[in-house]
């Protein structure tokens, strides 16, 4: 049984790889931390886990000695020393925060307001959007997991961005997300009166996101993304709407085709034919994706649970993947709601 530690326990994300991991038939969960909730069982903490498992305060250990692999949840900035430690233990480290998914410390500083504090570690992260990253994940080491927003943008970009088919300085991506991507804390805009009946855009042109998507594009030649993300009434769930410029027009069959030889062999993507439903997608690790072309206009739209893949279950996949086990392994539990 692989053993696990679950730093962030108590936050949305944690409490979701708690969930998913519990049923996992290859994993035994070992250790759970939560600084401002230590002492407290994780079924207090979420109901809906069965489990009398108390959370530690991280801080006051060493090095855990019982685990193989240690995710990490945790706000930015607040890695650094703890993914280190792990790391020289020879652990396998799973970052679900932002802090590895920049490759160039500078731009961190930038976006994230804080000097990185362990910028050794940027070039060994893989970021991990398994569908394009497997061969760097099987020898990963640290693993830095795409956010949400990214995970939704990327995997219905890449596949016209890999084929040149696109004017890449003409992209557009709408997202919208539920209020679970927001985290747990507390803020007037998640305060149920605020956004219960609302929809709200925010950060336009100023979202941490668009440099992690922009780098990961970068791959297969320059971008320039426009994104606006926007807080949606809803507890999960992420739907992403793309809109492309083609260099040339392309008929519905050539795009068909071409994502279908993309993602032929993928066992969490779903082609679809119609615009997608978030609740379709929800409690699975599964993307779907539809695509609609006319003339030189291109419009793809891509639903994500945003706490699945666009989380937990895209973690729990990429360690799936580095040790060798199915990658469907205690993620293809479509009737496992929370």
């Amino acid at each position: 049984m692989i053993r696990v530690g679950i730093v962030g326990a108590s936050g949305y994300a944690g409490g979701e790889l708690v969930r998913l991991l519990a049923c996992h038939p290859g994993v035994v969960i070992t250790r759970l931390a939560g600084e401002t909730k230590s002492g407290s069982r994780i079924r207090d903490l979420f109901p809906n886990i069965d489990s009398d498992k108390v959370l530690e305060k991280i801080s006051d250990q060493a090095v855990w000695t019982d685990v193989d692999v240690v995710f990490f949840a945790l706000p930015a900035g607040q890695s650094f020393d703890l993914a280190k430690k792990y790391i020289e233990n020879g652990n396998l480290v799973i970052d679900l925060g932002p802090d590895y998914r920049l490759s160039d410390s500078g731009l961190y500083r930038k976006w994230y307001k804080v000097d990185h504090g362990f910028p050794e570690a940027l070039g060994l992260a893989v970021y991990g959007l398994v569908e394009w990253a497997r061969d760097k994940l099987r020898e990963a080491r640290l693993v830095s997991c795409p956010g949400c927003f990214p995970t939704g943008a990327l995997m219905g970009l890449l596949p016209f961005h890999r084929a040149q088919w696109i004017n890449s300085d003409r992209i557009i991506v709408d997202g919208k997300s539920g209020v679970t991507g927001a985290g747990r804390g507390l803020s007037l805009q998640t305060h149920f009166p605020e956004i219960a009946e609302g929809l709200l855009a925010y950060k336009v042109f100023d979202h941490r996101h668009v440099p992690e998507i922009e780098q990961a594009l970068s791959v297969f030649g320059p971008s320039q993304l426009t994104f606006v993300p926007h807080l949606v009434p809803l507890n999960r769930g992420l739907l992403s709407t793309i809109y492309l410029s083609l260099k040339e027009e392309r008929t519905q069959e050539e795009v068909d085709r071409l994502l279908e030889t993309c993602y032929r062999d993928e066992p969490f993507v779903r082609r679809v034919f119609d615009p997608p439903n978030l609740m379709h997608v929800r409690g699975t690790n599964n993307v779907q994706i539809f695509a609609r072309v006319e003339g030189s206009r291109l419009v793809v739209i891509t639903a994500i649970d945003n706490m699945v893949k666009g989380a937990a279950g895209q973690a729990i996949q990429a360690m799936n993947l580095i040790l060798g086990l199915n990658e469907t392994e205690g993620l293809n539990q479509q009737a496992l709601f929370p």
